[in-house]
């Protein structure tokens, strides 16, 4: 190999000494992207080490100590303290690396370890590149010291520039929604032949689909964590290590493979699983400091429909319209109250508890506003209603709204199918084009005003008000341009029964009780007054809105003969 060591000044007049060393490896995934050479990988770094130790039968290698993939920031390296602990109990004496940016990045620390830590345990240090060697060098003290400070400041002022760069080019792919981590999330898989791009792993994926739906069928967080336990499915960190991945928690505790409820949660609020790429949730302090800090939400970098969704976007969101009521379970049960976070208070809109009532011809269920209880009585008023009068009058008022469903939508098909629908339309399609050529006369009227103007024809006073007019008359017509062709437009579309409020509420023409899902899909709050009434909001008011005004606009065409 044609490779420069260092030299030595000559025989020393000391008794040989054989030293036990370390050779000590490095290499992180930047400085593979500052060197493209081979000349820094860990098969490099070892030959080259190899070559030294043939000149110097003094020095009797102990072991390897190799960090593939760990920055020189930092000093947490798992074989860095692998070897610290073998000089801490005498196993070695000596510590060799190719060059000092091996040992570390940071130059404060790096320092410390050569001149204190190393210094204080009387270990041999070699940096063979840099000719530095802390027992045989020919430098004295100052000069040493000096050589030693500014190595260490040009090692730590590329790491900063790397880190700069690095970061720089993983936000401009992050941007382009490309996937940079280094593992997937749990229910996905890294494409074999793009890295950047995302795979079902079906596997995982149908545990996360469980998820959801017993979710939404009403079973509590940790009773979906308690259901995961018993079936023996590994958490995510421990289905990682199954499957051969070197995958670390971040906060460093020894994973029990089991389910704890903040995975679930995390499962339930995470948008990826409806194809979303979400990245940039934390951060590390600075490139010297590795400890990791949430990003506020509104800075994650979040690109739509970048890989194949695990959740449909109608489950995901119904799964957090129900993050967003205050849901409560029994401690001795794993499912929720059927009504649990939808009822309130009609006054002061806070969730009523559910109590219970024993009497001597049995218990009795009912739900209480707290408001006055918790606070003066004037703060809210008597709203109370048992358990089993609102679960018998929200399914009456489900299957009357299922009813007007399916009235509306027998009235839509009549209206659809009348031909005088195609007369009407044509008049819109006539009333569009004469707008259209209205809107054509004044814009060339408006271009004639300048060169009129110029010409002498009209005076810079008539220029102006004809030109303000005119503007006048343009915006109104594009006003009605723009009406006529939305009445077109929903003309033209109509409505069916893929209108989502016809076509949810008719799949409960025929219910006789009432469930949780059912509940979800429906019902948005219950509004609870005084003296026992009740007040249903529903899902799908726009919907219906809708449907109601197209049938009220287009009704008199079903009474009208063919």
């Amino acid at each position: 190999m044609n490779q420069k060591y260092m030299e030595y000044s000559g025989p020393s007049s000391k008794p040989p000494r054989l030293w036990k060393a370390a050779l000590y490896i490095r290499l992180s995934r930047e400085d593979e992207d500052l060197s493209k050479a081979e000349s820094n990988s860990i098969t490099s770094q070892r030959e080259f080490l190899k070559e030294f130790l043939k000149q110097h039968p003094d020095i009797s290698p102990m072991d390897f100590y190799v960090d593939d993939g760990w920055s020189g920031t930092n000093f947490d390296r798992p074989d860095f303290q692998r070897m610290m602990t073998d000089i801490y109990e005498h196993r070695i004496d000596c510590v060799i690396v190719k060059d000092l940016s091996r040992l570390g990045r940071n130059a404060s620390e790096t320092s410390n370890y050569i001149d204190n830590v190393f210094a204080r345990l009387q270990v041999r240090f070699i940096a063979i590149h840099n000719y530095i060697d802390t027992v045989e060098s020919r430098m004295n003290a100052a000069t040493h010291c000096i050589t030693v400070g500014i190595q260490n400041v040009i090692n730590e002022s590329v790491a900063a520039t790397t880190s700069v760069n690095v970061r720089g080019t993983l936000n401009v792919e992050r941007q382009q929604g490309k996937f940079i981590g280094s593992f997937a999330c749990y229910g996905y898989r890294k494409d074999p032949e793009d890295h950047h791009k995302l795979l079902i792993d079906e596997e995982a994926a149908s545990v996360v689909r469980q998820i959801y739906a017993w979710f939404l069928n009403g079973k509590s967080i940790i009773g979906i964590a308690k259901e995961l336990n018993e079936m023996g499915i590994p958490n995510p960190s421990a289905y990682k290590k199954l499957h051969g991945m070197k995958y670390h928690h971040p906060t460093g505790k020894k994973n029990d493979g089991l389910w704890p409820d903040s995975s679930v949660r995390r499962v339930l609020r995470n948008e990826m699983y409806i194809g979303n790429m979400i990245q940039g949730k934390n951060t590390t302090i600075s490139f010297k400091h590795k400890q990791c800090r949430s990003v506020p939400q509104e800075e994650w970098y979040v690109v739509e429909n970048t890989h194949e969704p695990i959740i449909d976007k109608e489950t995901f969101q119904k799964a957090q319209s129900l993050f967003n009521k205050n849901i409560r379970k029994s401690p001795r049960k794993n499912d929720v109250d059927l009504f649990s976070g939808f009822v309130r208070c009609a006054d002061c809109h806070r969730s009523m508890s559910k109590k219970s009532n024993v009497h001597s011809y049995g218990t009795y269920h009912y739900y209480r506003c707290t408001t006055a209880r918790k606070m003066k009585k004037s703060a809210c008023g008597n709203h109370t209603i048992r358990l089993d009068r609102l679960e018998e009058a929200v399914l009456v008022t489900i299957q009357k709204m299922a009813d007007v469903a399916i009235e509306m939508s027998e009235l839509v098909e009549q209206i659809n199918s009348k031909p005088g629908r195609r007369t009407e339309s044509a008049n819109i399609h006539a009333a569009l084009k004469t707008a259209q050529r209205e809107k054509e006369r004044l814009q060339t009227m408006q271009m004639d005003l300048y060169p009129d103007w110029k010409s002498g024809i009209l005076t810079q006073e008539e220029y102006r008000m004809l030109k303000a007019n005119l503007a006048e008359k343009l915006e109104s017509i594009e006003n009605n341009i723009r009406n006529i062709q939305k009445t077109l437009d929903d003309f033209s579309n109509g409505i069916d029964d893929q209108n989502e409020f016809i076509a949810t509420f008719k799949k409960y023409g025929r219910i006789t009780k009432l469930t949780r899902p059912m509940l979800i899909e429906l019902v948005d709050k219950i509004l609870v007054h005084e003296e026992n009434r009740i007040e249903v909001c529903f899902q799908y008011q726009d919907s219906y809105a809708e449907v109601l005004e197209y049938i009220e606009i287009n009704g008199e065409q079903v009474t009208q003969p063919a």
